[in-house]
C-alpha cells in the first residue's frame, strides 16, 4: 500500500483571476453579485452581458483578451436580452447579421402594442 505524501496530494486549482479594468469594473457591472464570489468562467454569460450593454471600450478589451473572440461571439448569440444599441454593436464587432442572435429573434417574436 502506498503512503500518500504531501508532495504526492491533488493540487487544487489556483482561483480564476478576472482581467484588471474588468475587476475594477465589476462592482458596478455585476452590482446584484458578491465580488469574493465571482467565478469568471461560470459567470462568462453574465459577464459578456453586463460589459457589452454597460461596460467600457477598456471592459470590452480586457472582457475580448479574457474569453477571447470566438467565446464571447458564442455568448453574445445565445443572450437572451441587448439593447437595440447593444445589437448593432456586436454585429458591427463581429461582422455578423442580427437574425442570428437569440435575443434579436425573441424580440420579433414578441408581439408589438401601437402606440398613441
Amino acid at each position: 500500500m502506498e503512503k500518500l505524501t504531501p508532495s504526492a496530494t491533488v493540487a487544487t486549482p489556483e482561483p480564476q483571476v478576472v482581467p484588471a479594468p474588468l475587476a475594477e469594473h465589476l462592482p458596478t457591472l455585476l452590482w446584484d453579485v458578491d465580488p469574493d464570489t465571482i467565478d469568471p468562467q461560470a459567470m462568462a454569460r453574465t459577464i459578456v452581458q453586463r460589459v457589452i450593454q454597460r461596460g467600457s471600450k477598456e471592459d470590452w478589451a480586457a472582457m475580448l483578451e479574457y474569453y477571447g473572440r470566438p467565446r464571447v461571439q458564442e455568448v453574445v448569440e445565445t443572450v437572451p436580452y441587448m439593447s437595440d444599441a447593444a445589437i448593432a454593436a456586436v454585429c458591427q464587432f463581429f461582422h455578423i447579421e442580427k437574425e442570428t442572435l437569440r435575443c434579436y429573434q425573441r424580440k420579433q417574436s414578441i408581439p408589438q402594442t401601437f402606440n398613441s
